[in-house]
């Protein structure tokens, strides 16, 4: 008979909850999160031992540390599990519980546990992401001194050759002087800290030949393409397009009921970075090829700007599935013509 041991984690410790086929608690108790005292912990139950997680950011080190002990570590969905197993009264103990009798039921709504080349590879990507908004939240608070000193720039880019000549002439008081010295060297470091992580996946963007696939959709270049892979991981894991563009957050909702259907907005559920780099390849697409800028532009006659935006980012994403799944090239005819 297997055991179900249902997890509730957080990131100093956890709660355990170990149920046998039957549904009897065989133990519970709160753990912290070591490899050494976890494995001790699973190692006093019966074998063999299924381990159950809710997805959340600091997962793969807890899967690495019970790796050892169990004959498999499963990682559920947070949303579909709330859906499938509410409870009105809410704790560590009725979590763990609760997935540990989800697991013994086999009504688990499994999530995919990525990788450790997709882990890392994330890790890159969202390391280039997160420089890159750091740098504009950098420059908005350089430009919030400007306007707080009645300064309004002559040139389009503060950040610019004749920006940063423009700034250093300025008679700004004293305290708005350091301010502006002081964001303008956070900028330059993050510059450099960018173009470090740029060459980084440049480099590693040449050496794999899905990158180099995706490089011929027009709006994709090494950097985007090594974003997409890293957070489409295994593209077998989609069955078709239309999965690929669900894990997107870029389908459109569906109400259902009494014979009446009703389409909303997309759901934003899925991966976040994935369609926020799809409406930034969407909207390159958009002006660099002539069978996006003809499609876009007849969906606009019926559409509002942003929504064909966002249908233009699932038509591509749906293209990608395509050259990932067959290892083939972006061809504009086929494009055109689909």
């Amino acid at each position: 008979m297997k055991t179900h041991i249902g997890v509730d984690l957080h990131q100093r410790f956890c709660y355990l909850t170990a149920v046998d086929a039957n549904g009897k608690v065989y133990k519970q108790a709160q753990v912290i999160n070591e490899g050494a005292a976890l494995r001790a912990w699973l190692r006093e139950l019966p074998q063999p031992r299924q381990v159950v997680v809710e997805a959340c950011g600091f997962w793969p080190a807890f899967e690495r540390a019970v790796r050892p002990e169990a004959e498999r570590v499963v990682m559920v969905h947070p949303l579909r599990v709330k859906a499938i197993a509410s409870a009105r009264l809410k704790n560590d103990r009725v979590d763990s519980k609760m997935l540990a009798h989800l697991s013994r039921a086999d009504l688990l709504p499994e999530a995919w546990m990525a990788d450790e080349q997709t882990q890392q590879l994330r890790k890159l990507t969202r390391l280039r992401i997160a420089l890159t908004r750091q740098r504009a939240t950098a420059k908005n608070q350089l430009q919030a001194v400007l306007h707080q000193e009645g300064f309004i720039s002559p040139v389009t880019d503060v950040f610019g050759k004749q920006g940063r000549l423009w700034l250093g002439k300025l008679e700004l008081s004293v305290a708005g002087r350091m301010v502006v010295d002081t964001w303008l060297q956070v900028v330059n470091h993050l510059d450099e800290l960018i173009a470090q992580q740029t060459r980084a996946l440049e480099q590693m963007a040449e050496q794999d030949a899905r990158a180099r696939w995706l490089q011929t959709v027009p709006g994709i270049g090494a950097y985007s393409a090594m974003v997409i892979l890293a957070e489409v991981g295994n593209i077998t894991r989609f069955d078709n397009k239309r999965a690929l563009a669900s894990y997107a957050g870029l389908t459109p909702s569906l109400r259902e009921s009494a014979g009446k259907r009703k389409r909303g907005g997309i759901g934003h559920h899925g991966s976040a970075t994935l369609r926020w780099i799809m409406l930034q390849v969407a909207q390159v697409a958009a002006r660099h090829s002539s069978s996006a800028r003809a499609w876009i532009a007849e969906l606009r006659k019926r559409k509002p700007a942003q929504v064909a935006k966002i249908a233009l980012a699932r038509k591509l994403l749906t293209a990608v599935w395509a050259m990932l799944r067959h290892g083939v090239c972006f061809e504009e005819s086929v494009f055109a013509g689909s």
